[in-house]
């Protein structure tokens, strides 16, 4: 089978302090958008075997699909029933979207449906908070609010005023979807470097959370612009200059709301429609070196992003 695996954007990150098991207290609202990976699982004879059409991408236990595999086998005591992953990858590696986050989600489901194992969202979220932070909300997307070290996920609806599923819709369509420009520059930030970098003093008021999630709903794009905010983006931007030149891009076209995701590099800024986002990120594109990455992408609901 073959699953989606969409990358997420950080619409708000706060640093609320450091936990005793040396991650960070955080509080962040994610949005899953539409540049995505495939994710092929298919059954062999024994073992894990993860392959990936990007080089770039470790294959072996550093991978978090293969680290999915073991911990379901070992979990539920399959012995050494085989899985074969295969990622077709387009999400940039190491850029801050959870591009391997969401490919150990999509192995999740795979070898839930694959070795019918029959798990609910309780297990698999369980599962999931064991191989990384953002893998929980990467098991079904949409827009959330996540705390803790990220693990602990609250789904919300942030579709705006005309989408269908502000009426009920278990199926809506695009109409209250969001629009981003995505720009990746050619780095690898490491997240534990960025959390290490970050000045917990910065803020620790995560109250603009509650803010942006009524702006969403009222499909206010222009408020929401003034409400993200990312406490790793000091640092990163502090050590990487290429993160201001993707900003001074973003914003030179004209595009508000420019925001570092996650633990960068790449930074996304709010267009009016997708049209005006196709249109801005063909203009960035000639006007970055090929080893720069541009994208037009838009907000989906869990509705659309999930399994």
């Amino acid at each position: 089978m073959i699953l989606r695996s969409f990358a997420k954007i950080n619409l708000s990150i706060h640093l609320l302090g450091k936990r005793p098991d040396g991650y960070h207290e955080i509080v962040t609202m994610m949005e899953t958008v539409d540049l995505a990976d495939d994710v092929a699982v298919t059954g062999q004879e024994s073992g894990t075997t993860v392959t990936c059409s990007d080089p770039a991408v470790p294959v072996d236990g550093r991978n978090l699909a293969h680290r999915a595999a073991d911990l379901v086998r070992d979990r539920y005591g399959l012995g050494d029933r085989g899985v074969r992953v295969h990622i077709e990858k387009r999400i940039p590696v190491a850029a801050g979207l959870a591009g391997g986050s969401g490919n150990a989600a999509m192995t999740l489901h795979g070898l839930n449906a694959l070795w019918s194992l029959g798990l609910r969202e309780e297990a698999l979220m369980d599962l999931a908070a064991e191989l990384g932070s953002d893998v929980p909300f990467c098991l079904y997307g949409g827009v959330a609010v996540a705390s803790g070290r990220g693990e602990k996920v609250v789904w919300l609806n942030a579709a705006g005023p005309d989408h269908p599923e502000s009426a009920g819709s278990r199926h809506p369509e695009s109409a209250g979807s969001r629009h981003y420009v995505l720009v990746c520059p050619p780095l690898e930030v490491s997240s534990g470097w960025a959390y290490s970098q970050s000045k917990l003093e910065l803020t620790k008021d995560s109250s603009c959370i509650n803010l942006i999630s009524s702006v969403m709903q009222a499909g206010d794009v222009d408020r929401l612009a003034s409400c993200l905010h990312n406490d790793l983006e000091p640092a990163v931007r502090a050590a990487f200059p290429e993160i201001d030149r993707a900003r001074s891009l973003l914003a030179d076209a004209g595009l508000e709301g420019i925001l570092m995701s996650g633990s960068g590099p790449a930074v996304f800024g709010l267009a009016s429609a997708r049209a005006a986002a196709e249109r801005i990120a063909s203009d960035l594109r000639g006007r970055v070196e090929p080893s720069w990455r541009v994208f037009a992408v838009s907000s989906k609901s869990r509705w659309e992003a999930g399994v």
